[in-house]
């Protein structure tokens, strides 16, 4: 019982205040269904008595009338507040979700958490909404029926009463315990299912990368993945199928008690024949309704899992949201005051990333963050983005901790270029004025110029669908477009992570050209390889490898000081210069 009442818990911080007034009414509604179907039941026992003495049961049957119209009336109640209780999980649902997400850290966003996310919200809600609309009120008549039953039989017949008594909530202790075996076995295998659900959509999505390095149809992860789930589904199966002949056997046994004390009092002449078989016809009513009860809470676990799996995003911690969000000067500034930070893991790991990073970007300046791979130049994109908040030291934007800037206030100031870019299925044009929503179709095709968006246009035109991730272009054509949204955007700060590097020197150069223009009104902060980008910067950041600051300046300042930028600097030269020949 103590499962089903988490499971309440947890349902009503989901559910809005109109939904959770309608549960419970609806619960109460279901009792008073469940009372008035026992005594209807019980109205068998008077009526087989007066029968039994050839009397006329007038006064029995016009209760069990009235008792059917009110239960006919109730249960066309309930079924509306069923219905109403489980459309409005659904929307709660999401809309609490959906709110809980957006305030999550990056680093909560893991395959092992994101694979299902799918299901939860799509096959997984729908089915927690047969709980909500049935199986919970069912739970409820049930319970409601066995103690009316159970009362009544005592006051009838005191040893009926003590068997249905006794019997029934060991019943119902033996069906709780395998219940329990059957939570027990499904939990264990969640997470196989997960990192199955996790597996397949990184086989789907990598298909390209897959087929070129021959493994499509040999992929071990997956593989390994569907051998796990197939043990633990395996594994869960048995557990359930004994379970059920548990929670049968007892029922059995009870209903086979019931027959044997009926038959015993009928033999001693206790009991009229007509009326021990009205208390056989009760015996085999209260089976139903144990059996009832155990479907109920068997059906009661799927939708517990659906709440635990809801209750896991919800209970997640949500980067803190300052009181009183400060705005700061406005200058587009940034500084970064020995920061360090690291990655953290589910199992507790932590991968240390960056250690005492301190520098200054002083606004409408361009600063190129370089240094090898590892080293953190996309961290601390994010870091300035708060996507994760700092293991320690501070990030300023516009002179002010962006801890105390707030999340709204943040973005506002910022547009962001990342390496991985995200189309959504639907227009060229709807795919670039996400950036600002408010735009007109001058602003656009002025961005789409100097992004290099426009030769796309001319060929698929603006209406034209991108497909789901923007599929339908090319990892170019796809970061084209996503620099158009942000120079769309044109907030203060710019970040451009590895911005230029899925470009021809065509629509590089309109890029860079484009930079040059905003840097009048933006301060940028781009990380890059390419030599032109880094040349151009005000100041360049280098990092070690140990996610150091190994030196800051400009290109002439760290060219000749011989260091690591030096060597950097002459390896991509070197590069740069590299051919094919016939």
């Amino acid at each position: 019982m103590s499962s089903v009442s988490t499971m309440l818990k947890n349902l009503n911080a989901i559910q809005t205040e109109t939904g959770a007034a309608n549960s419970k009414k609806h619960l109460s509604l279901m009792a008073a269904v469940g009372v008035t179907d026992g005594l209807a039941i019980l109205t068998l026992l008077p009526i087989t008595q007066q029968l039994s003495e050839a009397k006329v049961p007038t006064v029995p049957l016009i209760i069990l009338l009235v008792l059917t119209l009110v239960g006919f009336g109730l249960r066309y109640v309930t079924t509306l507040l069923g219905y109403s209780v489980a459309l409005d999980f659904l929307r709660s649902a999401h809309q609490i979700v959906g709110d809980k997400l957006a305030t999550l850290p990056l680093g909560w966003f893991r395959p092992s958490r994101t694979g299902g996310l799918s299901s939860l919200v799509s096959d997984k809600f729908m089915q927690a909404t047969e709980l909500f609309a049935h199986q919970l009120g069912i739970l409820v008549r049930e319970l409601a029926v066995l103690v009316t039953l159970t009362i009544g039989a005592f006051f009838w017949n005191p040893w009926l009463g003590l068997i249905f008594i006794v019997l029934g909530p060991i019943v119902i202790a033996v069906m709780t315990g395998a219940n329990a075996l059957k939570k027990s076995a499904a939990n264990r295998a969640l997470p196989a299912s997960k990192e199955l659900s996790s597996r397949i959509l990184e086989y789907a999505r990598n298909q390209s990368t897959l087929r070129a390095a021959g493994r499509n149809k040999e992929f071990e992860p997956l593989a390994d993945a569907l051998d796990a789930d197939f043990r633990a589904r395996r594994r869960e199966l048995w557990v359930a199928t004994g379970a059920l002949v548990l929670t049968g056997l007892s029922t059995q046994i009870f209903v086979v008690a019931i027959i044997v004390l009926t038959a015993w009092l009928a033999a001693d002449q206790s009991l009229h024949p007509l009326v021990a078989l009205a208390i056989v016809g009760i015996a085999l009513r209260f089976s139903k309704i144990l059996d009832n009860l155990g479907e109920a809470f068997v059906g009661l676990d799927g939708g517990r899992l659906t709440l635990d799996e809801i209750s896991t995003i919800t209970t997640a911690a949500s980067l803190p949201e300052p009181a009183n969000p400060q705005t700061g000067d406005n200058s587009g500034s940034v500084e970064l005051d020995h920061v360090s930070f690291g990655y953290h893991t589910d199992s507790g790991d932590h991968t240390p990333v960056l250690s005492d990073v301190s520098f200054s970007v002083a606004p409408h300046t361009v600063t190129a963050i370089v240094g090898p791979s590892g080293s953190g130049k996309t961290t601390i994109s994010r870091l300035i983005s708060r996507f994760f908040d700092v293991d320690s030291g501070t990030i300023r934007v516009d002179g002010v901790d962006i801890r105390e800037m707030g999340t709204e206030e943040l973005m506002s100031r910022l547009s962001m270029v990342f390496q991985d870019v995200y189309l959504f299925d639907d227009t060229l044009y709807n795919n670039v004025v996400v950036g600002k929503p408010t735009a007109t179709r001058e602003e656009v095709l002025r961005v789409a110029d100097l992004a290099g968006v426009t030769e796309i246009a001319d060929r698929l035109g603006w209406d034209a669908d991108v497909g789901e991730s923007g599929g339908l272009l090319s990892g170019g054509e796809r970061q084209r477009v996503s620099i158009a949204r942000a120079l769309l955007k044109d907030a203060p700060i710019v970040l451009f992570d590895e911005a230029t590097s899925a470009l021809d020197a065509e629509n590089e150069a309109n890029i860079l050209a484009s930079m040059e223009a905003l840097r009048q009104h933006s301060t940028f902060i781009v990380v890059a390889h390419k030599l032109d980008t880094v040349r151009g910067a005000d100041q360049i950041v280098v990092l070690s490898d140990e996610g150091t600051i190994s030196e800051i300046g400009t290109h002439e300042e760290l060219y000749a000081a011989g260091g690591d930028y030096r060597r950097f600097w002459e390896r991509r030269s070197q590069a740069a210069g590299w051919s094919i020949s016939a």
